[in-house]
This record gives structure tokens, sequence and C-alpha cells, in this order.
């Protein structure tokens, strides 16, 4: 058995045409959705590093409360600890170009980290470590080899040719192609005539190209920058462009060795990057708005799993540990998270009735819940301040209408339920959740 699990820190969902974009360039993510199965309801529970590392490890919710921090794991529960036991030999690739969690480096039976230099980006680097760690456990009939790429993160450290890709004026682009076609109708003409129209020719006006916007303030936006936010969502396309370049790089170098079709393969990504959608750019808020919290996640098992599926049941990063040791055939011990193998393969509809979340920034704290019908953001603690927040779903995607006013009652249960939720997580042995109404 064999698996490689892609995470790709900070990747904004919003510009995934497997996600529903119709004009960020991603063919290989394309090409696995069309290949695997494609979760539509992937929400992170605690959308930063540390938490992502310690859900997909221990398949237990992390999610702060007022009064204290979550439960502390179990070092029994560990993922890489349950599968050395199988003898099931693990790899990291760790892209160190932005801050990450050191403690999801330990216990590995290889850690590799990318080098960074001035001769390639990033990535380049990464993928180079990543062909390295595919040669160390080339003699291993089981392994698990994990990569972590920070390419979606800023500062977006990317070739110049995709930072300004989606910057160009697309009226500009189109009044191009006319002139191109109005061209084609004057070819006949004589030599006399186009020299003449040469020389009458008035030189062309420079098309205005917006700067890209590399290395973002991290804090509040104007909400009427509309340039600036546009700058910012398109500089990030770029860098997302670039990221899915890489992921078709592998699936060739994967084709080459013979793997491709033998290997589980996971994309996925710890959170979302906030650009500007309510007001505010990367981690300053704890405000678990969809473009933070709402997550990829990919799988690609040809004859195992069927092709082209999309599951639209809630899942969540706890339910990737599960989901693992299943493949390995490892039995899980008690943990949150739930095997989603069956919900792949169509044989289940659902593996929970909601999806909780919650992240502290600094004095802050803020707790979410997801239905198939409702988003419900409760802060707790914040500066600034502000009130809780509900959304009808699916309708309202990207949460701009806040409804709360109009359903007090429903809010109500929604924070009761969530009160609930967290502290359940914080007692041992099997998740006992609240009930929905």
């Amino acid at each position: 058995m064999k698996v490689l699990v892609i995470s790709a820190r900070g990747l904004h969902l919003g510009h995934l045409g497997c996600y529903g974009n119709e004009w960020v360039e991603t063919p290989a993510f394309d090409r696995l959705a069309a290949e695997g199965v494609v979760f539509d309801g992937h929400l992170a529970d605690r959308p930063d590093a540390d938490g992502a590392y310690a859900s997909w490890r221990g398949g237990r919710y992390c999610l702060p409360a007022p009064d204290g921090d979550a439960a502390p794991p179990n070092p029994a529960a560990d993922l890489l600890h349950l599968l050395r036991q199988q003898g099931v030999r693990t790899a990291l690739v760790r892209d160190v170009s932005r801050p990450t969690a050191p403690a999801f480096a330990e216990g590995w039976d290889a850690s590799l980290v990318s080098d960074t230099g001035d001769e390639g980006t990033p990535m380049e680097y990464a993928l180079d470590a990543w062909q390295e760690a595919l040669d160390g456990v080339a003699d291993s009939e089981n392994w698990l080899l994990w990569l972590e790429l920070a390419t979606p993160l800023p500062p977006w450290d990317v070739p110049e040719g995709y930072l300004v890709r989606y910057l160009l004026d697309r009226d500009d682009d189109e009044e191009e192609e006319e002139e191109e076609e109005d061209e084609e109708w004057v070819e006949d003409e004589g030599e006399d005539e186009e020299q003449d129209e040469d020389e009458d020719e008035e030189p062309e006006e420079e098309i205005d190209v917006p700067e890209p916007i590399v290395d973002p303030a991290i804090g509040p936006l104007d909400p009427d920058d509309d340039r600036t936010f546009l700058r910012l969502q398109r500089t990030c396309a770029g860098a997302v462009t670039y990221l899915d370049a890489g992921l078709g790089l592998m699936l060739e170098e994967l084709q080459r060795r013979g793997l491709l079709d033998e290997v589980l393969l996971i994309v996925t990504g710890d959170h979302g990057f906030p650009l500007g959608e309510h007001g505010v750019v990367g981690p300053c808020r704890p405000w678990l708005h969809d473009e933070l919290v709402h997550v990829p996640l990919l799988l690609r098992w040809p004859g195992r799993l069927p092709a082209g599926r999309r599951v639209a049941g809630l899942t969540q990063p706890v339910d990737l540990m599960p989901t693992l040791l299943d493949a390995f055939g490892v039995p899980p011990p008690v943990v949150h998270g739930h095997n989603l193998l069956p919900l792949a393969r169509g044989e289940v509809d659902r593996v929970r009735d909601y999806a909780c979340s919650g992240l502290r920034m600094g004095e802050s704290l803020e707790w979410a819940l997801r239905s198939p019908e409702w988003a419900y953001l409760l802060p707790l603690r914040g500066d600034p301040a502000r009130a809780p927040r509900l959304y009808v779903k699916p309708d309202d995607r990207w949460e701009v209408n806040d409804v709360a006013q109009h359903h007090l009652e429903l809010c109500e249960r929604l924070a009761e339920v969530l009160r609930v939720f967290v502290e359940a997580t914080r007692r041992p042995g099997p998740l006992r959740p609240p009930e929905l109404a």
C-alpha cells in the first residue's frame, strides 16, 4: 500500500476550477477531480497550521475554549505511531519558506527540508526534495509520503509570468483580437498601400497592467478599494496556477515511475487565506468565513474509488487519520474523525450532521457551526467586537447576507449546540456530539 498526501498551505478553494472557478487555469486539479473523488464540504476544524496538523495526526478535534485549550493529544493514538507498528515507512517533505509547525515534523522515519536559494522558487526546491523522498521509499512495499507546499501563502514567490497572468485587462485582450481579425482582411492590399499605411500608423498604446501585490499587508482592507481587491485576487490566482503546474509535474513523475495508478493520492490544505472578501487580508481576525475554513479535499485511487464522484456530505481534517489507517488496513483507535472511504465509494451519504470550527488569535476567539442549510458564526471574544452571524447555505456561498436578526431563536439553539459540542471534544473517549434539531 502506497499513499501520497499533498497539503497546500493557505490554498484558497475559490481559485480552483474543480470547485466552481471559471477564470483561473487549474488543469491538474481538474484532472484529479475527473479521475478521483471531490469532497465539496470539507471544512477546517481549526484553520491554522498547528490545528490542522494536530487533527491530521490525532484524529481528534482541538477546538479552543474560552476557559482553556483543547484536550492534549493521546500519543498512543498518533497516526505515525500506529503506522510504524504495522511496518509502514513514513516520510515528510517540508517547504520551510514560510513559518511551519515544528511539532508535525516529529516522529517520521525520514523528514526532509527543501532547500532555499536564488536559483529557483521554493516549490522547485520542494519538488526536488520530494523526488529524493520518493527514491528513499522506493524499496518499501508500504509507505506514506507527505509533501507540504507553501506556494499559496504570501509573499508569493513564483515566476513573473504567473504573477501578471491574470492582471491583464481582458477588454484590452479583446481589442487586440479584433485588430488582428481586421488585419487579415487587408492582407491582399498592394505593397504601396501597405507602405503608406505603415508611414501613417500611430505607435501602439502601452497597456496599463496593474502591478501584482506580491507581499500584501496583513490587516483590514477598505471595502471600497476595488482595485486592490482585484489585484490581490488575481495575484493569488497566478500563484494557484503555478501550484497547479507543480502538481502536473508530480503526476508526470509518478506516471514515469509507474506509480500513478498504484498510489492513493490525497490533495488537501490546512486552511484558506482571506483576500479582502470580508474586509480583512490574511490571518488578522479569527473570522471563520468560507474563504478561511472551506478547504479542498480530493482522493484519487484507481480501481478502489470511483472516478468523477462528488461528495456533498460534510467532512473535516479529523477524518483524514482514520481514513489513512483504513487504507493501510490498520484498525483505528477511538477518535473523533470518520473513515471517509465508505463515503467516497457511495456506501453512505454522510458521516456527520454538522461541522464545527474554532480559532483563537490573541485575545479574540470565534466558533462556527455549518450544516447543509446554515452557517452560524459565534464570536466569543473579539477586537473589534462583532455580533453573531447567520448565513443561508448553499445559496449564500461566500456569506454576504447576514440573516441572524430574522432567526434569533435558531441562533440561540445553534450557540448552545456549539458550546456543548466543544465541551464534548475535551472529554476522553468517543465523541458524543449533541443533536441538531
